[in-house]
């Protein structure tokens, strides 16, 4: 009778899943790195935000909005890329006060500030160019 446990093939596999989880950690905590390059606004800390930043960009959004899904990765790449310029989301469901103060009817809205002041602003999900080329000019 022969016994289907195989030593050298358990310690492999210890290793590969040691190896899987290390990778998984890293993944987890590189997306955290991302999620933390745009803050999450609400009515507390929304003026101090766009106040302490010379140009932010601040993304209006809602969980139930495809659109807004499909532009979040976009302003994550951008937040990475321009690390002098804040970048921010604000749920409109959950903070319907400063989507009113700034007219957001649409979603995704993001609107462009510069020293503290609305600026400028792009309605729907539109390509990552049509956002960076907003900010390079507010850069100037």
């Amino acid at each position: 009778m022969s016994s289907d446990y195989d030593p050298e093939l358990e310690e492999l596999l210890k290793k590969k899943i040691k190896q899987i989880m290390n990778t998984s950690k890293g993944m987890q905590e590189n997306q955290k790195t991302q999620e933390e390059l745009v803050a999450h606004l609400d009515s507390n800390t929304f003026d101090n935000f766009i106040k302490s930043h010379k140009v932010a960009v601040i993304d209006f959004w809602a969980e139930w909005c495809a659109p807004c899904i499909m532009l979040a990765p976009i302003i994550e790449e951008l937040a990475k890329d321009y690390p002098q310029v804040g970048f921010g989301k604000v749920n409109s469901d959950e903070n319907q006060d400063i989507a009113a103060r700034y007219g957001v009817m649409s979603l995704p809205t993001v609107i462009f500030f510069k020293n503290g002041e609305p600026v400028d602003e792009v309605i729907g999900a539109v390509p990552r160019e049509e956002i960076e080329i907003r900010i390079k000019e507010l850069l100037k």
